[in-house]
């Protein structure tokens, strides 16, 4: 994709006659996609690539800057036969990207752990993964670098390396410990990623992806599903149950406040809903 996007560049130049420094942003915008999503061209790596910089605090104008130098960029191979379709032209537009994350109920939570077939090594390991992400709101990166090593199973916490190589200390919940245990003891490869291939690689972020999808459709849940749902489930849940939002933030590892904010709009409507169903003079 490299040769894709110097061509892209070149024709930029010819066709538009852009500055260095517009030609130095659009090449930035579309490396750090190729960065996060490999070099697939797709609706889903798409929308994984929103809810990244979503994730990471980007700004609605930034993303909305990003997303048009891909569409261009997209409009380019199309006409080139490089891609038969521009992912864009399939899914919501730049300005509805404020869209509020997709977040599961704690009833399809449970459903959705429960799904993996505990008695098979690979599905011992997605319990695992499924129950881990849930109980310590890990981005996916996280959990695909997370290594036995940084796992204190006497404390019941794991140290993380986020973004910007910045580490933190998030506790692990007990139900995420049992299986975390059971699956290190059960495991056959002596990989020092915790979770690993048959070949003792480390696990990628598009496989991670798949598996959440692939049994979020097993257990019959309809909602569309990203790389963060559970991150946003963790989030969300916690403070639903009480957590206040400074405790979020450290949590996940948000070097800004307002990033982990999007989490009250989302919880209002519960919290409003769970208002209606429990207090004693609410109707």
């Amino acid at each position: 994709m490299k040769r894709e996007l110097e061509e892209f560049l070149n024709h930029l130049v010819a066709e538009r006659g852009l500055s260095p420094n517009t030609l130095e942003a659009y090449k930035t915008d579309i490396r750090e996609y190729l960065k996060i999503c490999g070099e697939s061209v797709s609706e889903e790596n798409v929308l994984n690539f929103v809810y990244e910089l979503y994730s990471l605090g980007y700004s609605s104008s930034s993303i909305h800057r990003k997303i048009s130098a891909l569409n261009q960029f997209f409009n380019f191979l199309l006409e080139k036969g490089r891609i038969r379709k521009n992912p864009l032209d399939f899914i919501d537009k730049p300005k509805q990207w404020e869209r509020l994350p997709s977040v599961l109920s704690e009833n399809e939570i449970k459903k959705l752990l429960e799904t993996p077939d505990v008695k098979k090594e690979t599905g011992l390991r997605d319990r695992a993964l499924l129950e881990l992400i849930y109980s310590s709101g890990l981005r996916v990166s996280e959990v695909c670098n997370l290594k036995a090593e940084d796992i204190d199973f006497n404390r019941g916490v794991l140290k993380v390396k986020g973004k910007g190589k910045k580490e933190r200390i998030v506790p692990i919940g007990d139900e995420a410990m049992k299986w975390l245990k059971e699956y290190l003891k059960r495991r056959k490869t002596n990989s020092p990623y915790v979770f690993s291939t048959s070949k003792s690689k480390t696990i990628t972020r598009q496989r991670v992806w798949q598996i959440i999808k692939d049994y979020a459709q097993k257990a019959g849940i309809e909602k569309r599903i990203y790389p963060h749902t559970l991150r946003h489930c963790f989030a969300t849940h916690i403070l639903l149950h009480g957590a206040d939002l400074r405790t979020v933030q450290e949590l996940l590892g948000h070097s800004s406040i307002k990033t982990t904010e999007i989490y009250t709009h989302i919880a209002d409507p519960q919290l409003e809903e769970i208002y209606r169903k429990k207090h004693p003079r609410a109707k």
